[in-house]
């Protein structure tokens, strides 16, 4: 399986604490730090579902909330809120098929991602993805624990459902914007797999 680079500093750090520790009388116990860091850096290849307009879940996690609103490029859409902790594969990828056509990087606080509406002022960054069904919004957004959002794509990229967009480190939200008229297939409570699981068509 592979690691992600951008958790090897974090791995290192980790395996050198957890060699002092396992020193002590503590033993084998202390490799504990160092296993799980890089069990959470693991990005697994996902089999990427086949079929023409399929929504492809972006995150790893539990679906937290299901709500209709109206996003200033997005225009009346489904929010799809998906939270991700601490055990969850970290590794975003791609809805659906498109063109970005924005990327907005927005400071903010550090709230409990599983809170709800407090996580409005949640530190994030804003990805737009265009296709011939409107444009898709998707934001990484920032929790107690996550301080560090990874996102790789630029403006003018072409993107592919399931394909991997970034990141987020340790706990955090995916909240996902899709167009009206997509038909979401989700329910508030479903686990969901980033690159495998359907959040709906359009």
């Amino acid at each position: 399986m592979l690691i992600r680079k951008e958790g090897i500093p974090y791995i290192g750090v980790s395996t050198f604490f957890s060699y002092l520790i396992s020193r002590t009388r503590l033993g084998y116990i202390g490799w504990v730090p160092a296993l799980f860091t890089t069990y959470f850096f693991r990005d697994p290849e996902r089999h990427i579902p086949d079929g023409d307009r399929l929504i492809i879940s972006p995150a790893d996690g539990k679906v937290l909330n299901i709500s209709e609103t109206n996003e200033e490029r997005v225009g009346p859409c489904s929010k799809v809120s998906i939270f991700m902790s601490i055990f969850n594969v970290h590794v975003n990828r791609a809805m659906v098929d498109g063109e970005v056509v924005g990327k907005h990087y927005r400071p903010g606080e550090f709230h409990l991602a599983f809170v709800g509406k407090k996580t409005d002022a949640n530190e994030r960054m804003i990805l737009y993805v265009e296709n011939d069904a409107g444009i898709f919004r998707v934001d990484q957004v920032a929790g107690l624990v996550a301080r560090r959002i990874v996102c790789w794509p630029e403006i003018g990229d072409r993107l592919y459902s399931g394909q991997r967009i970034g990141l987020i480190h340790f706990g955090s939200l995916l909240e996902c914007y899709i167009p009206s008229g997509a038909v979401i297939s989700v329910r508030k409570g479903d686990r969901v797999r980033a690159g495998q699981s359907l959040l709906g068509r359009y």
